[in-house]
């Protein structure tokens, strides 16, 4: 017999960070996400109190499945520190997720750290509890099925439908409907109507915003000029591991006069890996980067973020967007068409005279579509 749908934002409801959202279908009950957020050098965790506010989970001993939907931090910085918790729940993601995961979770904070040998063991032993999925995978767990899309915005981002009874309900995740250089743009469920739709909608309340997709390709064309033309040598400071090795694979495409190309350590051992899952990134300009800087003009692309002499390296901050822009956003509403949208992952509006996703949306007189910007520790019945 099917019963009630919850829903419960515990971090990354109306701001951006800590992503992390209670699921139960049923009797089974389910995290999507376990992120951690950063402002002013504070980092947040999501708060899992409210859970035992419940009536029908005591402890997060009681949590059945984890489901990770990509690694960047804002979704998967809290993992090891759910599962200690929850410490019977299976955990799913794809390979390509698990990977970054443990590199950011498990080789810097154990491998490149001072880390106790006793908290490396535990930590090593959460990852053995890792289910890895492939796209296009289905997992009946009795009470439910999970389905897992192609999420794009990075490689091994993943979209989850859930089917309960004759309910569907889709898990966005960060998603994209174009193409980046590292990996093709989403894929969503064919031929299933979507009953609820729990979106990450960082722009849903900018109206105004447009990504600019030839971001990235600027800031690779600027640093080539600068150490091919001006003959200057170049630290490129990425902010996220991911937007470093889709950097690191459009700067060596565009690289045609073979200037050379450092890359530190933390972010050699990623790239590695990446290759070793058969992604190609390296070419034969790149190299690690040793102790002794070297003089000639090159390009060094960091993640460390360690001070260097002024006079030696010309900086270049690589950031670019990966997420949804707001007419992306109206696209993939359309697209999907659920009969109900909570919308989750929302940075706050410029200004309170924007519209919002929703405002916009309902004055298209063929949009069926029920709006909720969830909220975080308050319980929504789907």
């Amino acid at each position: 017999m099917e019963q009630e749908i919850y829903f419960m934002p515990l971090g990354g409801g109306q701001r951006v960070g800590a992503s992390c959202y209670y699921l139960r279908l049923g009797e089974a009950n389910l995290i999507l996400d376990a992120g951690i957020g950063t402002e002013q050098g504070l980092v947040s965790e999501p708060d899992l109190y409210p859970l035992l506010t419940l009536p029908f989970i005591q402890s997060a001993g009681q949590i059945d499945q984890i489901y990770i939907s990509h690694a960047h931090a804002d979704h998967v910085g809290y993992l090891l520190k759910l599962m200690r918790e929850a410490d019977r729940a299976g955990v799913y993601m794809t390979k390509i997720t698990e990977l970054l995961t443990e590199y950011q979770l498990y080789d810097r904070a154990f491998l490149e750290g001072d880390g106790e040998e006793e908290k490396r063991l535990a930590a090593r032993h959460m990852f053995d509890k890792i289910t890895t999925v492939d796209y296009m995978q289905t997992i009946d767990h009795g009470r439910y099925k999970a389905t897992f899309f192609p999420a794009g915005h990075i490689p091994g981002a993943m979209m989850i439908l859930f089917e309960y009874g004759r309910r569907k309900i889709l898990y966005t995740g960060d998603h994209s409907m174009e193409s980046t250089p590292m990996t093709d743009g989403c894929i969503l469920p064919e031929g299933i109507k979507i009953d609820t739709m729990i979106m990450c909608g960082l722009h849903a309340k900018h109206p105004g915003y447009r990504k600019k997709s030839d971001r990235l390709f600027k800031t690779v064309q600027y640093a080539l000029r600068l150490a091919g033309r001006e003959r200057r040598p170049v630290r490129c400071r990425i902010s996220q591991l991911s937007k470093g090795i889709e950097f690191i694979r459009i700067l060596n495409r565009y690289n045609t006069e073979n200037i050379p190309v450092y890359i530190d350590k933390s972010v050699m051992r990623v790239v590695e890996k990446m290759e070793q899952l058969s992604v190609p990134i390296l070419d034969a300009n790149d190299r690690v980067m040793g102790e002794v800087r070297p003089l000639m003009p090159h390009i060094y692309v960091t993640a460390d973020g360690e001070s260097g002499s002024s006079d030696i390296y010309r900086d270049v901050r690589v950031d670019f967007s990966l997420h949804e822009d707001f007419s992306d956003m109206e696209r993939f509403i359309r697209k999907t068409d659920p009969r109900q949208a909570l919308l989750v992952h929302c940075a706050q509006a410029y200004s309170p005279e924007d519209p919002t996703i929703e405002q916009v949306m309902m004055r298209d007189g063929e949009c069926r579509t029920q709006f909720i910007f969830a909220e975080e520790k308050e319980i929504y019945r789907l």
